[in-house]
């Protein structure tokens, strides 16, 4: 089940910049992540933290966060702050939506910001600054910095944590394991089947064809074929995929995969 106590909005509408910390963070913690049409349509009252984020514009919050945020009720709620923003000696960036937080009762029990790409005056002299910005290295802080904020919502890969002895692997058949009346099937690419629903969606996605449903659960019924990209993983809304890839199974696939191709 997803985590419905967390919810995080987001307005991105300069490259998605924002967006990438926003689901990143929302992936950590498995949260729904909105952007503000789609939070006017959800009870906001109703959740027990709220992070709110988007990119900086002249030294504050994009307009559309800062005008929900003074639409809502007074009352007592946590919130969290986040941003991406062009200029990192601008040092005040966070205040207006603080503000508009705390004069609503909401409690602001952290912040996290990144510099993004600024495409926008002077620095379009230059194509830009900042580039590649948010990068792989800001999302995985964002993620720290949630995971820190809200330990009470991390996800906990049972497979590493919990499972004491695992069994062979035999090409075709996955391992089934019963963990604290958790089901995970598989070794290399694990499903939780208390979590997956059969969507389908880890089907789609994987370029190798990985997994098969089976009674409206995925099975990785090639598991020793997945290079471990990370696609169905990341592609997964009810995070019941886990990859367990090591040095030696880089390599292992990868030689796997150049026999199959003969070459």
């Amino acid at each position: 089940m997803m985590n419905d106590e967390v919810l995080i909005i987001e307005e991105s509408i300069f490259n998605n910049h924002t967006k990438r910390l926003a689901t990143a963070m929302a992936y950590e913690i498995d949260c729904q992540c909105v952007t503000i049409n789609e939070a006017k349509l959800l009870n906001i009252d109703g959740y027990k933290v709220v992070g709110f984020g988007s990119g900086i514009y002249f030294g504050k919050h994009h307009p559309k966060i800062i005008e929900f945020v003074n639409q809502l009720s007074v009352r007592e709620q946590k919130s969290f702050i986040f941003s991406t923003h062009g200029n990192p000696l601008v040092s005040k960036y966070h205040d207006a939506l603080r503000f508009a937080l705390t004069r609503k009762g909401r409690t602001v029990i952290g912040e996290f910001d990144t510099v993004g790409f600024d495409g926008t005056g002077p620095f379009l002299i230059f194509g830009g600054g900042n580039k590649g910005r948010p990068h792989e290295g800001d999302c995985k802080r964002a993620k720290k910095f949630v995971r820190k904020l809200l330990p009470e919502y991390n996800i906990n890969d049972m497979y590493i944590t919990k499972l004491k002895k695992k069994n062979k692997i035999t090409e075709g058949v996955p391992n089934f394991y019963e963990v604290d009346s958790v089901i995970l099937v598989g070794d290399k690419v694990t499903v939780n089947h208390n979590r997956c629903v059969g969507c389908g969606t880890c089907i789609e996605k994987c370029p190798l064809s990985v997994f098969e449903i089976s009674n409206g659960k995925s099975l990785p019924n090639r598991e020793l074929d997945c290079t471990f990209c990370q696609i169905c993983q990341n592609s997964c809304n009810y995070r019941a995929i886990a990859l367990h890839g090591s040095n030696y199974d880089y390599i292992r696939v990868a030689i796997r995969h150049r026999k199959k191709l003969g070459l």
